[in-house]
């Protein structure tokens, strides 16, 4: 699908929150003419106009964006990522396009950069060892830009900060932790020098570092450090002839009570951040001219100016700016400025309250407000276009997302959030912590209403409200369910009514991947569903469990045999075409029967019956943009102008990783049906859809991002003017024309001659379709092996689709597009490899070191557990795979998974583990596959 289409389905509205974490991540563009800054979120840089409140969002990154640096024209940013395939964008802030884009290959991507003040040239230091510095002239025509200077780090110690001499590109200084480099590359290649720094020659012990710059305009430079202190440098002055290089301590000053986590200059000045929140001013001797210390807003990491014309005699310049008295009793001014925080805030900063006693402009304005921490949920009201944000921080958000302003603000101290959900009156907001307590909150004020301390402190992962508001339940990290009901306190009429806590139970012995309420069937009645990765889905008791008995299980039902479920939707939305939907009761329409939407690690998306039958009606192939799905959404449908129908029905999904996308209803399996894009660049640990369906909101957990993304269903166009088998066809293995479809073929049209008799002198008629009975056989020849739980899925779905109800499916003829889809969405998505062989074997009592099992043990277990086979079925098998005179007594005594495989199965690849790659073709024609089987915990619940 192409790219234009896909940012038309989700398209990147607003970037709530800062990547608080990286040095120099703000950048002021205020110029006189525009009042702008640039920061970056996530792999997102953000161009926010301040008097418009709007904000341009640059996307070109995969990775977190960890390095920027800005012109002194304020015209060019440059942003670099570090990880796979990292990148350096230089982006012009007047157009919002990318000038260029250069790979940095290797070494993991880049930690620091800086551009040189003439914005000819931009200096990287690369972020893995060992460890380069190099110098790009990104404005070269080259197509692929290459550095012009590159050199290895020397120093064991990791340099993390680089600047440019603002007097002389050809200076660099970089330092780390416990060393300062300054280099040149005026030679023609990077020369160094690296002053030593001893206690002992400057009476005094000296922290680590944090941040270098050249002082303008001298041969001076700076460097910060983690006490508090800032070093002066400047030429060493001997006899012989020095280099630009060599550098010597002038002397060490203490500046803040804190650490400096920021340096640099403006205008003679020179202007540190401190970790007590502080800004001062000092001049090139390192005496501290002027002050702001009413900012609150937490550490300082980054400070930058308006820029204007006279910026090189800042001192005379009258038009915005703020003038006062500095501490030498001359006159200060400076232009305005922003500060941004290590509590994830950016402040507008007025240079005149330096002179103001007013608290609100001592204090500036806040232009960005995010959270200084892992974000773990975000929750939509059910009415209003609020959202709920919250995580690690344990401070709770409320944003009114149209207009982009906190309304609310709730602090949990010494409590990390971890689940938050509204209930659908919009009365309540409960928020569930890591150490298993949950608050309810009143989710118009935020105020707490009511808390519940558990016995077990284990983390709340989920929280879900009943459709009437009466229930909400909450798992666990430890695959534990807890029921709540609105109730009088004590079941006592007299009493008020208030949350009361039912009861716990361990319902699933691996994660809970999906907790939902839903309604008696054809009633209104709440019932609770929870789906764990043991493969389980429990039905609990709700009316039976009260205070005494505590929450109590109704049934729980196995509903995959290999695959691991990793969501659940339940919905009485109509997922599927009529055709399709479960047979209904009588005197009822097929839109009344909900339906259980699963997901699972092998990428396939399953619909079950939500009555007791828990029948699977039909399986689909999933997206496969990103890994498997671990959470799934239907779209609230968006009505049309003038009172029409909801038009583009569809469900968004996410994946632990990176994806998000759209997929458009009916589910059918085509590939055309779904997008997906890259949201975040690293976890996605929470999504939501606006009660409207308009919007969705994805968090990124470490990134502290929360992303708003603009829906719109309509722009998945699935047509495109080819049958839709031709779009199942487009993911077989080479295409129409490759050697594969040309198999698949032929087997078809040798299924239809095998259908009437191979044994016939009668005239064949190929009618182009075959028995349902043949559906199995052919795909097992082409190396698919359902299982026999797996083909009567498969026969419930054809029966559906095309018998009558009580019908016999034998008789139903498939032609060749339909046998395409259903191969297509039941076969794996990845063949069998060398570790899912390996790992079955150790899951039925193979030794640990040699890998060795019994032979007669392995035959046990084949025979016995999950779909045993017989006897006579061990026999044949063995017959096909080895010849007719061969015995189970023949077989070595002690088989290994490499000899099963390649001895026994005649797999020829077995080593080739390549992710996705299939072991094997072992598979004869149609008449040699024998009904696939394997071992499956069938325990009881």
């Amino acid at each position: 699908m192409a790219d234009d289409v896909v940012q038309q389905c989700l398209s990147l509205e607003w970037a709530f929150g800062l990547n608080k974490d990286f040095k120099g991540v703000v950048h002021n563009l205020s110029d006189g003419t525009r009042k702008a800054i640039f920061y970056v979120i996530a792999h997102t840089a953000v161009i926010y106009d301040i008097n418009n409140h709007t904000q341009r969002l640059l996307q070109g990154h995969r990775n977190p964006i960890v390095a920027s640096c800005c012109s002194s024209s304020r015209r060019f940013v440059v942003t670099a990522d570090a990880g796979e395939d990292s990148v350096m964008i230089v982006w012009d802030t007047f157009s919002y396009l990318p000038l260029k884009t250069i790979p940095v290959h290797g070494h993991g991507g880049v930690l620091a950069c800086d551009i040189s003040s003439d914005g000819m040239y931009v200096a990287t230091l690369s972020k893995e060892t060992p460890q380069r510095i190099s110098l790009w002239a990104w404005t070269s025509d080259a197509v692929e830009i290459e550095p012009e200077f590159t050199a290895d780090v020397t120093a064991t110690d990791e340099q993390n900060v680089i600047r440019f001499n603002p007097d002389d590109a050809r200076l660099v200084v970089t330092n780390g932790t416990r060393r300062v480099i300054f280099w040149s590359w005026a030679e023609g290649s990077w020369k160094f020098y690296s002053p030593p720094v001893t206690a002992k020659e400057l009476k005094q012990a000296v922290g680590n570092f944090t941040q270098s710059i050249f002082i303008p305009g001298t041969s001076m430079a700076a460097t910060g450090t983690v006490d508090g202190d800032v070093l002066l440098w400047d030429r060493l002055k001997t006899d012989k002839i020095s280099k630009d290089t060599d550098m010597m301590i002038l002397k060490v000053v203490r500046v803040h009570n804190g650490g400096v986590t920021y340096l640099g200059t403006v205008g003679n000045y020179v202007v540190t951040g401190g970790l007590e929140g502080f800004v001062r001013f000092l001049d090139q001797k390192l005496r501290i001219v002027a002050w702001f210390e009413e900012l609150n807003g937490g550490p300082v990491i980054s400070v930058s100016f308006d820029r204007h014309i006279n910026e090189d005699n800042i001192a005379a310049t009258a038009s915005s700016t703020g003038a006062g008295t500095a501490a030498d009793g001359a006159e200060f001014s400076c232009p305005d400025f922003v500060v941004s925080t290590a509590n994830a805030m950016i402040i507008d900063v007025p240079a005149r309250a330096f002179s103001s006693t007013d608290p609100e402009i001592q204090r500036g304005r806040l232009l960005v407000q995010g959270q200084d921490q892992p974000i773990m949920c975000v929750a939509a009201h059910p009415t209003l276009p609020r959202l709920a944000i919250a995580g690690y921080s344990g401070n709770l958000h409320l944003w009114e997302y149209t207009t982009r302003k906190v309304l609310l603000l709730s602090i949990f101290r010494n409590l990390l959030v971890h689940s938050i959900a509204f209930d659908p009156k919009a009365m309540y907001l409960a928020v569930g912590f890591t150490n298993g307590i949950v608050k309810i909150l009143d989710a118009n004020s935020l105020e707490e209403v009511q808390s519940f301390r558990p016995k077990t402190p284990d983390c709340v992962t989920m929280i879900r409200f009943s459709h009437d508001s009466h229930f909400f339940a909450t798992a666990d990290a430890e695959g534990c369910v807890g029921l709540y009901k609105f109730t009088h306190r004590a079941q006592d009429p007299r009493k008020p009514i208030e949350w009361v806590y039912v009861g716990r139970h361990r319902a699933h012995r691996a994660a809970v991947t999906g907790l939902q309420f839903g309604v008696v069937p054809y009633g209104d009645a709440p019932r609770l569903l929870s789906l764990g990765e043991d493969k389980r889905l429990v039905e609990y008791n709700l009316v039976d469990s009260d205070i005494e008995s505590g929450l109590r299980v109704r049934c729980a039902h196995k509903v995959t045999q290999g695959a691991i479920p990793t969501s659940l939707l339940w919905t009485q939305d109509q997922l599927l075409d009529e055709k399709n939907m479960p047979r209904p009761r009588e005197g009822k329409s097929a839109a009344q029967a909900d339906t259980l939407l699963f997901a699972s690690n092998e990428y396939k998306l399953k619909l079950h019956a939500s009555d007791m039958t828990r029948q699977c009606i039909k399986t689909v192939l999933g997206p496969t943009f990103g890994g498997p799905l671990n959470q799934v959404l239907l779209v609230p449908g968006q009505a049309g102008g003038n009172g029409a129908a909801a038009t583009g029905r569809c469900l968004v999904y996410s994946t632990n990783e990176k994806v998000v996308g759209l997929i458009r209803l009916p589910l059918d399996g085509n590939p055309r049906s779904g997008m997906g894009l890259l949201a975040h660049p690293l976890e996605i640990t929470s999504m939501c859809v606006s009660h409207d369906g308009r919007y969705l909101f994805t968090a990124g957990g470490r990134d502290h991002s929360v992303l708003q993304w603009a829906i719109d269903g309509e722009s998945l166009v699935v047509d495109d003017g080819r049958n839709v088998v031709e779009h199942f066809i487009d993911i077989i293995e080479g295409g129409r024309e490759g050697s594969f479809m040309k198999e698949i073929i032929d087997y078809f049209y040798y299924a239809q001659i095998r259908a009437q008799g191979e044994e016939t002198t009668a005239k064949r008629k190929i009618v182009g379709t075959i028995p349902f009975t043949q559906v199995p056989n052919l795909m097992r020849a082409l190396g698919y092996y359902p299982s026999n739980k797996e083909v009567a899925h498969m026969t419930y779905e054809i029966d559906t689709q095309f018998g009558q109800p009580g019908g016999n499916v034998d008789g139903i003829a498939i032609n060749f597009e339909t046998f395409v889809r259903l191969y297509v969405n039941h076969r794996p998505v990845f063949g069998i490899n060398k570790s899912n062989i390996e790992a079955a074997f150790a899951a039925i009592g193979a030794d640990p070191v040699t890998g060795l099992m019994d032979r007669d043990v392995l035959f046990h277990f084949l025979q016995q557990r999950g779909e045993a086979l017989e006897g006579y079925e061990v026999e044949s098998a063995l017959k096909s795979l080895l010849g007719d005179d061969v015995q189970l007594e023949m077989l070595e005594d002690k088989i290994t998974a490499k000899a099963f495989a390649e001895n026994l199965l005649g797999f020829e690849d077995y080593e080739d583990d390549a992710a996705g790659g299939a072991v094997g073709g072992a598979a004869g024609g149609v008449d040699d596959a024998a009904g696939a089987t394997g071992v499956d915990d069938e325990a009881p619940f």
